[in-house]
């Protein structure tokens, strides 16, 4: 690695990378003790950062809007803040974790080469992929979703209701194409209050695509396709 000139040794640059190594676990500990203290806070401002930051590529980058939409950019912090941070820390970690499969988190623990030993555990995480993909996801977080953008943008209940159901085969499509495998992980390693942060992680790049395909104004005349048109080169390309 070096001379006598002043060049690293090799020894140098091990001990660089040692200590590199040492800073990046020392914030990592600290992030972890934040968010095992104060789960709920940590889920829920990572998820309102996120969300709206999403919204905000979307609309800046991808969509290269001149006219930055405010309104719109308030559905996805709202969306995340309440939504995704607080009903999502209740569903993951109360019902899924501590009601439904009180195994789950001793799963998660355990080391790789017993979770591919433990059956019963294996069938837990799937059972949990499947109510939140078959159940959570299309009956409950989408209109949820709908219902919401359409309040803020001064609509109807029902009409975000319609909007949902016209909208729903596509939008479940995209959402398990990109979300069964996140959550075979997230349910397979993350300690439970790790959940809704991984969640927010993974999903800035959904929520980029959820903005540019729903995050404008949207009458029920709109054609689907057409809305679709931005995600579908997202997502396949």
């Amino acid at each position: 690695f070096v001379s006598s000139r002043g060049r690293w040794t090799r020894g140098a640059g091990v001990g660089v990378a040692h200590s590199m190594a040492e800073l990046v676990r020392s914030a990592w500990r600290r992030v972890a003790d934040v968010g095992a203290r104060r789960p709920v806070v940590f889920g829920c401002g990572i998820s309102a950062l996120k969300t709206g930051g999403s919204d905000y590529v979307a609309q800046v980058y991808m969509e290269k809007k001149k006219d930055f939409d405010y309104r719109r950019n308030s559905v996805f912090w709202a969306w995340g803040l309440l939504y995704l941070g607080g009903v999502q820390y209740f569903l993951y970690v109360r019902v899924f974790a501590q009601r439904l499969f009180p195994t789950a988190a001793a799963f998660a623990a355990k080391p790789l080469r017993e979770k591919l030993a433990d059956k019963v555990g294996q069938a837990v995480v799937l059972k949990q992929v499947a109510l939140d993909q078959v159940l959570h996801h299309p009956f409950i977080l989408f209109p949820a979703f709908y219902q919401v953008k359409e309040f803020i943008e001064g609509g109807r209940p029902a009409d975000a209701l319609r909007k949902c159901r016209k909208n729903l085969l596509e939008d479940c499509r995209v959402c398990w194409s990109i979300w069964v495998p996140a959550f075979l992980v997230n349910f397979s390693f993350c300690p439970t209050w790790m959940r809704v942060p991984f969640v927010a992680v993974v999903s800035f790049g959904f929520t980029i695509i959820l903005s540019t395909m729903r995050g404008a104004k949207e009458t029920l005349d709109d054609v689907t396709v057409e809305a679709m048109a931005p995600m579908a080169a997202i997502v396949e390309g």
